[in-house]
């Protein structure tokens, strides 16, 4: 007898069937469409990806650079950029603005947040994020299929009113130079234009302005037994807090042209934080390839500040008859005056010998022409 309980509907059989091809059809569409997604969008990250800073003081500005990161750059790629951060989000602006793209064939495309803490805000901690979503810029965005992939940015801030000074020094360089021709060689002018620069890329990581309390230059000769020179600057530019800048110390030189090594000193308060020892070349005028940093309009002001001084004192001799009082005091004025001038006068008076010897030579040649022809008169 048969059981008519056991036997199943050959359509509840086939029903079964169809479903199971569609599963199937279903994962193989979705692996296909999922699998181009991620390789279009593989790889994608950022770096770092945290905004944090314990020690901001109300009007500081901190800046933080996030490097968005793929694998992959076969295509543009639109990034949207949404700050969730209700206290602080005013606060908060990005160098490329909340909508910008990234690049076709560029692997790191750096964003700039920047911090600008009101002069007015509270101390305390503030928390937040900033949401980064990643889209296709191109053909498949506009007719409507955008697969999306998005980063999270944490932030987390804190104010406070404790002032904190500290620096690094990054990298720390003597660039080659060339010796000043005439007149900037000139003594008056050479002890500000001839200079030994050591340039430094300093960050603050304090938060206010800080910089070296002194830098000192050591200069030896190239077996580095002789000391030919050394200095010291204490007037360093000071760096905005948390920020890297390029500042420089430098020394007056008497140096000839030539190798030499400097060792390089770096102070904080009475400490020394780095010591570098650096080759650099002193060349003549015209003797490097790239030649040497434009001194600008210095020179010229440092020229008009001196024939400006020399004037003056010159007007206060006669106004007030000075020489009325001691001769002898005014002769040695007038010389300290003049003094660095001697170059000069130096230069006008082998100028006027030459051109009085020329004129001289003109005038025998002219005389030796007029009896020559009055000779053949004759």
């Amino acid at each position: 007898m048969r059981n008519e309980y056991n036997q199943i509907p050959s359509h509840s059989m086939d029903h079964k069937r169809i479903n199971i091809k569609f599963r199937i059809l279903a994962i193989v569409v979705s692996v296909a469409i999922f699998g181009f997604a991620h390789a279009a969008f593989a790889g994608f990250g950022i770096s770092p990806p945290f905004i944090k800073n314990q020690q901001l003081v109300p009007g500081s500005k901190y800046d933080q650079t996030i490097t968005l990161l793929r694998s992959s750059a076969d295509e543009d790629l639109r990034a949207e950029v949404k700050v969730n951060a209700p206290q602080i989000a005013s606060w908060i602006t990005i160098d490329k603005g909340n909508d910008f793209i990234l690049p076709k064939g560029e692997y790191q495309v750096p964003m700039v947040i920047t911090i600008n803490v009101p002069k007015d805000a509270e101390l305390g901690n503030y928390k937040g994020n900033i949401n980064i979503k990643i889209t296709s810029a191109g053909r498949d965005a506009k007719q409507g299929v955008a697969i999306a992939l998005g980063a999270r940015v944490d932030v987390d801030l804190t104010l406070t009113n404790v002032s904190y000074a500290d620096f690094l020094v990054r990298v720390a360089a003597i660039p080659d130079f060339e010796l000043l021709s005439p007149p900037w060689s000139w003594r008056i002018f050479s002890y500000f234009l001839s200079r030994v620069r050591v340039v430094m890329n300093i960050e603050n990581i304090g938060n206010v302005k800080t910089a070296p309390s002194k830098v000192t230059l050591e200069i030896y000769d190239l077996s580095k037994n002789k000391l030919l020179e050394s200095g010291e600057d204490d007037a360093i530019k000071q760096i905005e807090p948390f920020s890297t800048r390029e500042t420089v110390a430098s020394f007056p030189t008497r140096l000839a042209d030539g190798q030499y090594w400097g060792k390089v000193k770096v102070y904080k308060g009475l400490s020394i934080t780095n010591v570098y020892e650096i080759a650099f070349t002193i060349a003549k005028p015209g003797g490097l390839p790239k030649g040497t940093a434009s001194l600008g309009v210095y020179p010229w002001l440092l020229l008009g500040g001196y024939l400006l001084l020399v004037a003056v004192l010159l007007y206060s001799i006669i106004r007030f008859r000075l020489w009325r009082f001691s001769g002898r005091a005014l002769v040695t004025l007038i010389l300290l005056i003049v003094s660095p001038l001697k170059p000069l006068l130096r230069s006008l008076g082998s100028g006027l010998n030459s051109m009085k010897a020329n004129f001289w030579k003109w005038l025998a040649n002219k005389v030796s022409k007029y009896d020559d022809k009055g000779g053949g008169r004759q």
